[in-house]
């Protein structure tokens, strides 16, 4: 992205899904709801990085969406 003739460097802050979840005050059953995935999945993906690193992109984006941020906001490992 340029502004000003200066290209802007866009970086985002990770955070883990249990941290979003926390700023935005829902449990793991909320956030599954939001998402159609299961409660399971989100317990599975918030245990280990390496989960949701295999996740698919689709199930990262409801995630995000439902959490209100990017999906460059969402910490992967």
């Amino acid at each position: 992205m340029y502004i000003g003739g200066e290209e802007m460097d866009k970086r985002y802050r990770q955070y883990s899904i249990k941290e979003l979840r926390a700023r935005k005050d829902i449990t793991q059953e909320e956030l599954a709801k939001l998402t159609g995935l299961t409660a399971r999945t989100i317990y599975v993906y918030e245990k280990d990085a390496a989960n949701l690193r295999n996740a698919s992109y689709s199930n990262i984006k409801k995630i995000a969406d439902a959490l209100d941020v990017e999906v460059e906001e969402i910490f992967l490992g």
